[in-house]
């Protein structure tokens, strides 16, 4: 009687002993930084090999709670499912239970659903079962199942913060990612304007996030010319603030390259547009030059958003006359310029739908009248003061409602 006591407690022993190096193995392994294949077959050993479970599948949840998936399936006779629906899990308990079956698993049986929490908050499911040809007695799935539960815990628990570091890491490449896009895209912006005494220029440029699609400028061509462009590239990121910069680039080139007609310089810029951006992008753009000599302003615009102009006498249009967006067919269908006579007196107002289709809380839109009625009532102040009026009086319009979209402005005011 006394060497089967013995016998037991030598047992008894040897288990606990094995436990507790199973424990240490997973963690030296956590440590060394080991493959996610490498601690699961660590686990796998420790349970499946030593302690005898016979069937062993683990899901695990996803960083985003969307989906789970499958870390191990040993032991079963056919296939598991590499994911699972976030729903699979909510009708198990949050204590181990029997089950005849786990409908979704092909119908496989196994004895024990173990949840797994971090935060209080389940993470992962172990479901484990015994062999098969098992003789009847104590389970070993029962026998060892707060070790079960701690192994399982100790190793989707580093799993899932080495998600983390791997996301913290990835999510601070992507910050400073945006943030060097977001340098690169206010270097794009005039940081002065043309030294010319017949116009006053002002510009404002607000993304809605770290970096957006706007884009505008005043520069000289020639002696005698002053071009004035505003753009808005659909999309938004990283991929929007380099086609960006590459047609800024583009701009200066061809309007810089000789006394081409207006008309084939857009056409120009349309095909450098299809051949950056491969037709997975397109531009919204209006251009417009101010001969000095002629006094006349010829423009064409592109899907933008239709400028105000008000002339010499206050009388008000849009200057809609041009094109479709550039970017969007290999050849532009139709495309004619718009002409005004500029006077002492005229303003021309360039803008984003960020200004105009910016809703308040009672749904109503900023509109074209109130930016109009703004720049009427700003004609005897600078075109700068009349900026922080439009600028301020969205800000007030809007109030808690969140911008709609990135909001650019560029106003010139004609001597």
């Amino acid at each position: 009687m006394g060497d089967v006591s013995e016998k037991r407690l030598r047992g008894k022993l040897e288990l606990r002993e094995f436990k507790l190096s199973a424990l240490l193995d997973v963690t030296r392994a956590i440590n060394s930084k080991s493959s996610e294949d490498e601690l699961l077959e660590h686990y796998s050993k420790a349970l499946q090999t030593h302690l005898g479970i016979g069937r062993l599948v683990l899901y695990s949840v996803d960083l985003g709670r969307s989906f789970w998936r499958l870390l191990i399936a040993n032991g079963v006779s056919s296939e598991v499912p590499e994911t699972q629906p976030i729903e699979f899990f909510h009708k198990l308990n949050s204590g181990g239970i029997s089950l005849a079956g786990v409908e979704g698993l092909n119908n496989h049986s196994f004895d024990i659903v173990i949840p797994v929490y971090k935060d209080d908050v389940v993470i992962a499911f172990v479901l484990a079962g015994d062999k098969e040809e098992d003789a009847p007695g104590m389970s070993p799935v029962v026998k060892h199942l707060n070790f079960i539960q701690t192994l399982t815990n100790i190793l989707v628990v580093a799993l899932r913060n080495r998600e983390l570091v791997e996301e913290n890491l990835r999510q601070a490449g992507v910050r400073k990612e945006l943030e060097l896009a977001g340098e690169m895209q206010a270097m794009l912006l005039p940081k002065v304007w043309p030294e010319e005494s017949k116009i006053d220029v002002s510009g404002y440029y607000q993304p809605h996030q770290q970096i957006g699609g706007d884009y505008y400028d005043c520069f000289l061509a020639g002696e005698d010319q002053v071009v004035m462009c505003m753009a808005d590239v659909s999309g938004k990121g990283v991929g929007a603030a380099i086609l960006m910069s590459n047609f800024q680039a583009n701009v200066r080139a061809i309007f810089n390259s000789g006394s081409r007609p207006l008309i084939v310089k857009v056409k120009e810029l349309n095909t450098r547009v299809m051949d950056s951006a491969q037709g997975e992008k397109f531009i919204t753009f209006f251009v417009a030059v101010y001969d000095k000599k002629s006094n006349s302003l010829e423009y064409v615009n592109c899907g933008h958003n239709p400028p105000l102009w008000i002339d010499a006498d206050g009388h008000s249009s849009l200057l809609e006359l041009g094109a479709v967006g550039l970017g969007m067919f290999k050849e532009l269908p139709t495309i004619v310029s718009g002409n005004v006579d500029v006077l002492s007196g005229s303003t021309l107002i360039c803008y984003t739908d960020g200004l105009v289709e910016q809703e308040n809380e009672q749904s109503e839109e900023f509109g074209m009248t109130r930016l109009e009625e703004i720049v009427r009532r700003g004609k005897d102040v600078t075109i700068d003061a009349m900026h922080s009026t439009m600028v301020q009086s969205l800000k007030d319009f809007r109030g808690s409602t969140p911008p709609l979209d990135d909001t650019a402005l560029l106003s010139c005011r004609f001597r």
